[in-house]
């Protein structure tokens, strides 16, 4: 429904594209001009709102799918890897990260794929990481994030996974 109202609002457009006739929202120019706004709000809210952070403040799809956008492509290897991400805590499923170009996807059932990449967390732990709040080599070194397979996946897979734009920003009142 809030899609729908940005649509009407003229923000947004709804294309198909490519072969397999897939549809998505795309920004019309009137959105674009809002992004430099959006920007700004997201730095605003990195820098002052509070980041103690619990599961209710994380929701784990909407992360997943957030990081998958923001998988370096241009990095990836030739051939498909795949991510298994597992979290436990409160929230406790799995999730798949199938990489590959031209475009990564994110499954929330098992796509089939042999796993090469397994990642283990909790959502607080990742949620952190990818705000830039905590480093990701704080949380694999005190457990809280546990990665396993070939080591150059495993190191390929963090170095192509780009951390939110908000990452960049420092929380006020949390020294470098």
């Amino acid at each position: 429904q809030r899609l729908r109202s940005l649509e009407d609002a003229g923000v947004l457009t709804w294309k198909t594209e490519g072969t397999n006739e897939r549809a998505e929202y795309h920004l019309t120019e009137a959105g674009a001009e809002l992004m430099d706004v959006v920007k700004g709000l997201g730095d605003w809210g990195q820098k002052w709102v509070d980041h103690d952070i619990t599961a209710d403040d994380v929701d784990p799809k909407l992360l997943v799918w957030n990081m998958h956008r923001r998988v370096n492509v241009d990095l990836l290897l030739p051939e498909r890897v795949v991510v298994q991400l597992t979290f436990y805590g409160a929230y406790k499923g799995d999730f798949w990260l199938v990489l590959e170009r031209p475009e990564p996807s994110v499954c929330m059932n098992n796509p089939g794929f042999d796993v090469d990449v397994f990642v283990t967390t909790d959502t607080i732990a990742i949620h952190k990481v990818w705000m830039g709040i905590e480093s990701l080599a704080e949380c694999l070194d005190d457990g809280r994030i546990e990665s396993d397979g070939l080591t150059a996946h495993v190191d390929a897979f963090l170095r192509w996974l780009k951390l939110s734009d908000f990452a960049g920003v420092k929380p006020a009142g949390i020294s470098a």
